[in-house]
């Protein structure tokens, strides 16, 4: 059994799995798969924010499409039986049996089913289906990326001892135990520059220590040249942060707010006498 795994650190919002998805199924019937596209849905989405704030905000972009839950609530909830999951793990809506009435829609946690308009009927991703079952190796939304922020893998070998990061899924309190899998999701970061105003000078290699302050985790980093550091992908929560380095008096900030990504801004420290 195969899936697809998300990157979202990798993606760019080329918006080739977009429009590679627009091609094959605008104007296409593969029914009993799906149906025609309606014009204006994107079965697969990039998800855009900004975070932090100033010179250190980033922008993060993570694609979602139908996560193929296997607890999927838009099976539980449909009246006419027309959603079903297929033994490779696929959810499909059945094109002909589907009435339209926007159950489906209403329970998906993802936002990730649609309304097509002009057939009356709700649609979703198909993962390809009807192109795996001709022997395609891939969706065409994971053969039109080219960063590999979207790839088609064995169910199997998803460990974590073969992944770069620890394996995770999206909405895990929904408790619909996706089948499309993630890895480095974006998680807070708080970043900031190290000076002495009394010396008028950035302060490098100093040390930067964030502790959460309810499951006791540490993240460690250090300024760079300019003074500047970022403490990445921090669990979310409250922290005591402490900003050292030799011959300086420290800084410790406690209950700083890590929810979410945080821009600390100028953080002074001044020269032992």
């Amino acid at each position: 059994m195969k899936t697809i795994l998300v990157d979202p650190s990798l993606c760019i919002q080329c918006t080739n799995c977009q429009i590679s998805c627009k091609d094959e199924h605008t104007d296409n019937d593969w029914t009993p798969i799906a149906a025609p596209q309606a014009k204006g849905q994107f079965w697969i989405r990039i998800d855009e924010r900004e975070t932090g704030s100033g010179s250190r905000m980033r922008l993060e972009r993570t694609p979602v499409l139908c996560q193929h839950c296997e607890n999927a609530p838009c099976i539980a909830v449909c009246p006419n039986n027309a959603i079903y999951t297929r033994p490779d793990g696929i959810v499909i809506i059945d094109p002909v049996a589907c009435k339209g009435c926007g159950t489906c829609r209403a329970a998906c946690p993802y936002d990730a089913v649609f309304e097509n308009p002009q057939l009356g009927i709700s649609q979703k991703c198909t993962m390809c289906a009807h192109l795996l079952d001709e022997g395609w190796d891939a969706p065409r939304c994971v053969r039109g990326c080219p960063t590999d922020a979207l790839q088609y893998v064995d169910v199997e070998s998803l460990n974590q001892r073969d992944l770069p990061a620890p394996l995770e899924r999206l909405m895990p309190d929904e408790e619909t135990n996706p089948h499309v899998a993630y890895i480095r999701t974006h998680k807070p970061f708080v970043a900031g520059g190290v000076i002495s105003p009394k010396e008028g000078k950035a302060l490098d290699d100093a040390c930067v220590t964030a502790t959460h302050q309810v499951t006791g985790s540490i993240y460690r980093t250090q300024t760079d040249t300019y003074g500047d550091f970022a403490v990445n992908a921090v669990e979310p929560g409250f922290y005591t942060i402490e900003v050292m380095i030799d011959g300086y008096y420290p800084r410790v900030f406690t209950d700083y707010d890590l929810r979410e990504a945080k821009n600390m801004g100028e953080v002074r420290l001044y020269p032992k006498a």
